[in-house]
């Protein structure tokens, strides 16, 4: 039948050179071809009817393929959908014209390839099908078949407006073959007696026949991304009955390793479309997880003078006798790590947890952060350098005498791997530990000179917290992606790994390591729980202690009597006793989405950041 037997070689329309097949689908297969006209190369998607298709389903097929243009072409100015320039015919069927994408590899083969991939990733590439897909609604368009295959990842490349590049590449929404514009009286598939779209991955209401509406695409994307995140869908079973079987009536087992990413992929594979989540919901908790854009302003270079605002400052106090000067803090048990903005965490299925903070909200949470890591260094004395803030000031036995500076005299930036999350400093200031989400690794910087030292030290997958033993001859880090989740152990001496990963919980996020440095605390995201490493062997002891839901920050006191641990699913924070192992009494309420906790020196004061306060706000607990 025409439109089947087309070779390389062959010139469609007079203009477009077939060069080689680069796919096929069931609708179609798709041509690299060559524009003879505008000397460059495009994707030409030719109509392939089957042997022995009846008459009657001819007519409905080829209507389909320029509905397929003619819906694309409405989006053709997306950045996340693939453009349609043409719609030609060649003996009486449709050719699209659509642009070719050097390079590009559709989702499906990447994760066959690689594996599953990270929270980070995986939240990107969802924020831009699912911002292509919310485009589309806008338009009254629907997709229908949002799977891997029809999405499509290159490598780095400027993007056709700012927001979304990343360490993938672009992202490319494709096949609008079965795509429906709502009360459009089109010919529609299911006349064929087939249903749209395809089965792990279409939602239950398109399964049972149903109008698919936007929601159905959400389903859809939800199933995307867990497969995206878990290697394997939703509702893959043996075979097609049991899928279906599975699709319409069974819950999807809870990711693994989704992280912070957990309650948005359950939300969008709510079986009942009135209680799925919704587009807008889903791109504010997708947004943050996702990778950082470029727009954001660029790194300063190392060392640039911070300018003093007018007017002119007063001269420094004057340092404080050798009398005066206090003692110094006890080193604290867990290092300056400051929380990254956008660290995943499992969300109780129960209770579907706010995502992340907003972007209107990470300002301030990164505010509440850096609040936190002077509390933690400065104790007490916080509360004596902001002059007249509280009618009841701390005793000044605590306080220091010195002023906090109002600003700093220099910022500089030192360039480690891609998506930084965590950093932790050496007991003798000397190094710093900087955990790099792309490659797994962990970057050594030189605090002297502010330059990395060597190669990045490879971990485990997606490292994100890191802390320092108080001798310094160790680094402990968690690699939160990997399966089961790891704790990777660094000879600080050699920058090498020291046997391999020791394995805790699902989903590890961050570690504190015990005063005396025979204990490290790992907290779990699923189930929530810490777990605790015996530091002389490198392996657990006991069984995780249960906490609260979606544990995140952790720290010991300075006694190691304690350990305080963020739970960021339950607005609380849990207290360990370290003797026991057990927790003492009820977890203690604070503020939304605890991300991090740090102890004050002396151990009577528990800071606590809380991510999606709004505005942002650090809880403090008094002992």
């Amino acid at each position: 039948m025409a439109g089947a037997g087309k070779v390389a070689g062959h010139v469609i329309a007079g203009r477009y050179r077939l060069l080689r097949q680069l796919g096929a689908g069931g609708w179609g297969r798709v041509w690299l071809a060559y524009d003879q006209e505008l000397a460059c190369e495009v994707a030409l998607k030719e109509i392939a009817l089957p042997p022995n298709l009846p008459e009657s389903e001819v007519s409905p097929r080829i209507a389909r393929a320029r509905r397929e243009a003619r819906h694309a072409a409405r989006l053709r100015n997306h950045p996340h959908v693939a453009t349609v320039h043409d719609i030609l015919e060649e003996e009486g069927l449709p050719w699209i014209v659509m642009e070719f994408v050097p390079g590009a590899t559709d989702l499906d083969a990447v994760v066959c390839a690689r594996g599953p991939l990270p929270p980070a990733e995986v939240a990107r590439i969802g924020v831009a099908v699912l911002d292509a897909l919310r485009e589309g609604h806008g338009l009254g368009l629907l997709h229908r078949d949002v799977k891997p295959a029809n999405i499509l990842l290159t490598g780095p490349v400027r993007e056709p407006r700012p927001g979304y590049r990343a360490k993938g590449g672009r992202v490319l929404l494709t096949d609008y073959g079965i795509a429906l514009e709502q009360d459009s009286g089109d010919t529609r598939l299911t006349e064929t007696a087939k249903v749209p779209g395809t089965l792990p991955y279409m939602a239950p209401e398109q399964a049972r026949g149903q109008e698919p509406t936007p929601a159905s695409d959400l389903f859809s994307l939800g199933a995307t991304l867990y497969f995206a995140l878990e290697g394997t869908g939703p509702f893959d079973r043996n075979s097609n009955y049991a899928t279906q079987v599975a699709l319409l009536f069974e819950d999807p087992p809870p990711p693994l390793r989704a992280g912070r990413l957990t309650p948005v992929v359950l939300g969008l594979l709510a079986k009942d479309p009135t209680r799925r989540m919704d587009g807008d919901e889903a791109a504010d908790r997708l947004a943050p997880i996702a990778a950082p854009p470029p727009s954001q302003p660029p790194l300063p270079p190392p060392t640039i003078p911070v300018g003093r605002p007018p007017p002119e400052p007063p001269p420094p106090a004057p340092k404080p006798t050798r009398a005066q000067e206090p003692a110094k803090p006890t080193e604290p048990d867990e290092p300056a790590d400051m929380p990254p903005p956008t660290p995943p965490r499992t969300g109780a299925a129960t209770r579907p947890r706010p995502g992340p903070p907003s972007p209107r909200r990470r300002r301030a949470w990164l505010i509440a952060a850096v609040v936190l890591a002077v509390l933690a260094a400065g104790g007490l004395g916080i509360y004596l350098a902001v002059p007249d803030r509280s009618p009841s000031p701390e005793p000044t036995a605590t306080a220091s005498p010195t002023a906090l500076p109002t600003a700093p005299t220099s910022v500089s930036s030192i360039r480690v791997g891609d998506f930084p999350w965590g950093v932790a400093v050496s007991p003798d200031g000397r190094r710093a530990y900087v955990t790099n989400g792309d490659p797994d690794s962990v970057s050594v910087i030189d605090t002297a000179t502010n330059r990395t030292v060597g190669k990045p030290i490879p971990v485990g997958a997606d490292p994100m917290g890191v802390a320092v033993s108080p001798d310094g001859r160790r680094a402990y880090v968690t690699n939160q992606s990997a399966f089961p989740g790891s704790v990777s152990v660094i000879d600080t001496a050699t920058n090498r790994t020291v046997g391999k990963p020791i394995p805790v919980g699902d989903v590890p996020r961050r570690v504190a390591v015990s005063p005396d440095g025979r204990r490290a605390y790992v907290t779990n995201g699923d189930p929530g729980s810490v777990s605790v490493i015996d530091t002389a062997t490198n392996r657990t002891v006991g069984k995780p202690i249960p906490v609260g839901a979606s544990p995140g920050g952790v720290a010991v006191s300075p006694d190691g009597r304690r350990a305080y641990v963020t739970n960021a699913g339950a607005d609380s924070v849990s207290v360990i006793d370290i003797a026991t192992n057990r927790t003492v009494g009820k977890p203690i309420p604070v503020g939304a989405s605890p991300e991090d906790v740090a102890v004050s020196p002396d151990g009577r004061r528990v800071y606590v950041a809380n991510a999606d306060s709004d505005p942002g706000s650090v809880s403090v607990i008094t002992f």
